[in-house]
């Protein structure tokens, strides 16, 4: 079993990336699923409802991302709160998803930040999706004013500490079949890895 971890910047095409990788026959998990799952908790959502009060919540009571966004925008303080809170949770899924994977499979995990919550070290193969960054804001699928996509992506480490700490970095700024091609590659490197390939 070979664990390969996905990061990027916003927009660059991580998410495209892991889906190709999927259907290459990577066993997949996104960690921004995780994070979904993990707020839809009791007790996570008690915590944070503890801690921010219910202006994080929907009116079904549930938690809004989107909510929770503009809660730690610009409050350095509420944000190394909450990653404290999630990082730990999210990194227990990511071991427990590679640990459960079945001798010889391609595991691959969508860490966005990665280097941040310092979890390269589960990782056998690391690959970082670029981007410049006019295509990354054309492509995001999230619906961030400019105000907030600058703030986000000032929270992620840089494209330079991405790639100097990846095995492998793509620089995303073709079309999707470039990226296909890309990820055919490194889903067969991954694949001869796991058999015991240098």
């Amino acid at each position: 079993m070979v664990a390969v971890g996905l990061t990027g910047g916003i927009g660059a095409g991580k998410s495209t990336a892991l889906r190709f990788l999927a259907e290459s026959g990577a066993l997949a998990l996104s960690a921004d699923e995780v994070v979904h799952r993990l707020y839809a908790r009791d007790d996570v959502k008690q915590t944070l409802l503890g801690y921010f009060g219910p202006e994080v919540l929907d009116s079904c009571g549930e938690v809004a991302r989107r909510r929770l966004a503009e809660a730690v925008r610009g409050r350095p303080d509420r944000l190394a709160w909450l990653e404290a809170l999630t990082h730990p949770l999210v990194g227990e899924e990511i071991s427990r998803f590679i640990r459960q994977a079945p001798a010889g499979s391609v595991v691959v995990c969508e860490v966005p930040l990665l280097f941040e919550a310092g979890m390269e070290h589960y990782f056998d193969l690391v690959v970082t999706i670029e981007a410049g960054g006019e295509k990354r804001r054309g492509r995001s699928v999230h619906d961030f004013d400019a105000g907030m996509f600058g703030e986000l992506e000032a929270l992620q480490a840089s494209s330079e500490r991405r790639v100097a700490g990846s095995d492998v970095a793509f620089f995303n700024d073709g079309d999707v079949e470039r990226l296909r091609a890309f990820v055919s590659q490194a889903y067969e490197r991954a694949r001869l890895m796991s058999m015991g390939a240098p």
